[in-house]
């Protein structure tokens, strides 16, 4: 990088990131009744009864989102590939369309609520940088320029994310009462869909219009979502409000297994979840014996089953098999090249060779747009893979973001998860000081999940694909909203209790008290 270019980003980077931490030197005193962001909230609802009845493109909106969000965890490629033949319109885009028209109808203050939001300051300059680098190569390389863009315009599920749960903040704890009773379920079918991805992949019917079969899956994708339901179950369910220890303990152990399944297959995925998990045992202190006695116990049953029984199962057709030798390789490759075989040290290598060459190019030839969308670095750099899809991108979304939008997008990159996590931290202490450990616990999980799903960006291009990049601008938008009304004192005490079923429990309680007396 010339002297230049690096002066130009040190003081990029440094003024953004000084403007951001202004939204935070606000006194506490800004959650007092009549104080600026007080008043820019006014519209939110203090609780579900006192809220008018929602516009119908919100309700709209919620379903589509929740729709996609859940195809896409369970169902994975297949679900994101999913659209009208002939056309590009999929699942994902048709409801960012839907959630378009839902904020324009709603009139919803986003440029209001931005004053008060490093984060989603950030947020909007990055997306506004990508659609006028979109503006500038559609012309030149139409949909490829689109499909490269997604790497912003999937930050505007962090904005609706933002206008559903300021329309109703109470969303917030009926989407994690969701996502928690979801969790048993997608850890069962994670390895049962992998195994059927590795049988059937050659024979299951593809979508139409594509060349993905309806089997396809990344275990990648897997490992980071298994993470983020285990920390879910300690982080967010303290109070056992969902599940008992028994069953804590079986979700971990569920978990572990699934997180060792993934490692056989991908490097990345693993390594991504490890991350998380450190991070959630940093705040964890009470229970980070217990946590890390129960998923070493596993670890060490599970290895012990697989040496004695000499099991060695032949699954995966890139040769890779389920047995301890293959972890314990995939494992051992991540420090050491060598020890991963032949077929990992050229995957390894051909990643490096791309991403330098694209470090160099956008340095000496692009630095502030670099390519921009649109161009195809694979045949730029006469690099291919025998995936079905073609290889577009540097396979690192991050440093996607460094080919696809210079080094102004980068530092825009960085500022959005820079601000968002010290955001997210600073409203966690006073959450701690008024003794609010369910919230608190909520944003740590935040950060867990967003950490596992970044550091898998840098060994596969996940943030390009909605299946686990809408997730990432989901928790993203709900941590700024958590913010936002933390700070204005409008956020609802979470409760991850249904209180329809347990109020049918206690009146059938009552009953049978009154029978039995």
């Amino acid at each position: 990088m010339t002297l230049g270019v690096s002066a130009l980003v040190v003081v990029m980077f440094a003024a953004a990131l000084l403007s951001g931490i202004r939204s935070y030197r606000r006194p506490v005193a800004t959650t007092v009744s009549g104080a600026p962001l007080a008043a820019a909230l006014a519209f939110v609802p203090e609780d579900s009864l006192s809220a008018p009845p929602e516009p119908r493109p919100l309700r709209w909106l919620e379903a589509g989102l929740l729709f996609a969000l859940g195809g896409y965890l369970f169902f994975d490629r297949a679900f994101a590939w999913i659209h009208l033949p002939g056309t590009p319109v999929f699942i994902g885009e048709a409801v960012i369309v839907l959630g378009g028209y839902a904020l324009l109808s709603a009139n919803f203050p986003l440029g209001r609520l931005a004053r008060y939001s490093g984060a989603l300051k950030a947020l909007l300059a990055y997306m506004a940088w990508g659609a006028f680098l979109l503006a500038r190569a559609i012309g030149q390389y139409g949909q490829d320029a689109v499909r490269d863009a997604a790497l912003w315009y999937y930050g505007s599920v962090a904005v609706l994310v933002i206008m559903l749960v300021m329309s109703r903040p109470d969303r917030i704890g009926r989407w994690l009462r969701l996502f928690g009773k979801s969790i048993p379920y997608f850890l069962i079918w994670f390895p049962i869909a992998t195994i059927a991805d590795a049988l059937f992949a050659d024979i299951a019917p593809l979508v139409p219009d594509s060349e993905i079969p309806f089997t396809s899956h990344r275990t990648g994708n897997m490992a980071v979502m298994a993470a983020a339901g285990l920390g879910f179950v300690w982080l967010v369910d303290r109070k056992g409000e969902m599940y008992s220890e028994r069953q804590r303990v079986g979700l971990t152990v569920l978990a572990t297994v699934v997180l060792l399944f993934a490692a056989m297959k991908n490097r990345g995925g693993f390594v991504a979840a490890a991350a998380a998990l450190a991070v959630a045992l940093i705040f964890l202190r009470r229970r980070r014996s217990e946590i890390s006695l129960i998923m070493v116990g596993a670890v060490v049953a599970l290895l012990a089953v697989g040496l004695l029984g000499h099991v060695k199962i032949n699954l995966f057709s890139d040769g890779r098999d389920i047995s301890v030798e293959q972890l314990l390789n995939n494992l051992t490759s991540v420090v050491d090249q060598k020890a991963g075989g032949a077929r990992q040290q050229s995957t390894t290598a051909w990643r490096l060779e791309i991403w330098g060459k694209v470090l160099h190019d956008v340095t000496t030839e692009f630095p502030l747009t670099g390519f921009g969308p649109g161009p195809d670095l694979g045949k730029r750099y006469n690099i291919t893979t025998d995936e079905d899809v073609p290889l577009r991108s540097p396979h690192n979304s991050h440093v996607g973001v460094l080919a696809r939008s210079g080094f102004v997008g980068v530092v825009l990159w960085a500022l959005i998860w820079i601000t968002w996590t010290v955001e997210l931290l600073l409203a966690r202490i006073r959450m701690l000081a008024r003794n609010r450990t369910a919230e608190a616990g909520v944003i740590v999980w935040m950060i867990v999940t967003a950490v596992a799903i970044l550091v898998n960006a840098v060994f596969d291009p996940t943030l390009e694909g909605p299946q686990v990049g809408w997730w990432l601008w989901a928790i993203l938008g709900m941590g700024i909203s958590m913010a936002l009304l933390e700070r204005a004192g409008r956020l609802p005490e979470i409760s991850l209790r249904d209180e329809r079923r347990h109020s049918r429990r206690m009146a059938r309680l009552a009953r049978v008290g009154v029978d039995v007396g």
